[in-house]
């Protein structure tokens, strides 16, 4: 679909889905009203979060009959770092680059169970490199060096931007997608910003993307933004045409009582690809 095409527009949708297995509400009915409202969506490329196990891929895979191309890498239990990429475009070279720690650096169960990294692959007739990430969960975002999880996610976020400007020695387009558990604004987010030499395409705007209040769940930090798509195109490759949100409103249930697809929204939007 890019062969013949100088000028291609593509729809990106990055969505955290709150799939922590065992503890989240709701995964199956939720991911199912997910999956559906992708399927019918107007997207490209779709990357997830919180997709830890083969199961839930299942599903995902079961109803997102329109996107053809599933990428990710295996874990004991799921897809590894709860990471996948559905796109209609046909992606190659799927990697997956592990995080790693310096020496007594504090790291939760979860995140040692979840082998979080970065998944990248690059889109198919083009030099263009997609990329999602998720970055160890915390109670403030806003860290301090007081924190004990401030240097692990300090760490995370420097070889995220490492990875990233290995694409750019490239002279690869870059599009970065996910939860960076870093608030926007934060020392953290401007040190990741000038190590990763992105732009935030979403610079300009302050609406949250977490809402503790939108599903009773253990994990609670205050509402802010936390996720983010990044682009960097060395030769205006990428054009930015319109960014927006996805699943910010509640489904209504049979009692009329509204329910969120997750405690983040989606965040999307339209590129133009200039080949």
């Amino acid at each position: 679909m890019w062969k013949n095409s100088k000028h291609k527009k593509l729809s990106i949708l990055s969505f955290n889905t709150l799939g922590t297995p065992f503890f989240a509400p709701k995964i199956t009915k939720r991911y199912s009203h997910t999956a559906h409202l992708i399927n019918i969506g107007d997207y490209d490329i779709v990357c997830l979060q919180e997709i830890f196990t083969y199961y839930h891929l299942f599903l995902f895979k079961k109803i997102l009959t329109k996107f053809p191309y599933v990428s990710y890498k295996k874990n004991t239990f799921g897809p590894r770092g709860g990471l996948v990429i559905f796109s209609k475009v046909a992606l190659k070279d799927p990697t997956f680059t592990s995080f790693t720690y310096p020496k007594n650096i504090f790291i939760p169960l979860y995140t040692k169970l979840a082998h979080q990294g970065i998944l990248s692959a690059t889109i198919n007739d083009s030099k263009i490199k997609i990329a999602t990430t998720h970055l160890s969960s915390d109670t403030t975002h806003d860290l301090t060096e007081k924190n004990k999880l401030f240097e692990l996610i300090r760490t995370q976020s420097e070889q995220v931007a490492d990875t990233v400007n290995g694409f750019l020695k490239e002279d690869r387009p870059v599009i970065l997608t996910g939860d960076l558990n870093i608030a926007k604004n934060s020392l953290l987010y401007k040190s990741f910003l000038k190590s990763a030499k992105l732009n935030d395409i979403f610079l300009h705007d302050e609406t949250p993307t977490y809402y503790p209040d939108r599903i009773s769940y253990f994990y609670r930090s205050p509402r802010g933004r936390c996720d983010y798509i990044f682009i960097k195109s060395p030769h205006k490759t990428i054009e930015i045409l319109e960014t927006g949100y996805a699943f910010s409103d509640g489904i209504s249930n049979n009692n009329g009582e509204k329910t969120y697809l997750s405690d983040h929204i989606g965040l999307q939007c339209t590129l133009e690809v200039n080949k």
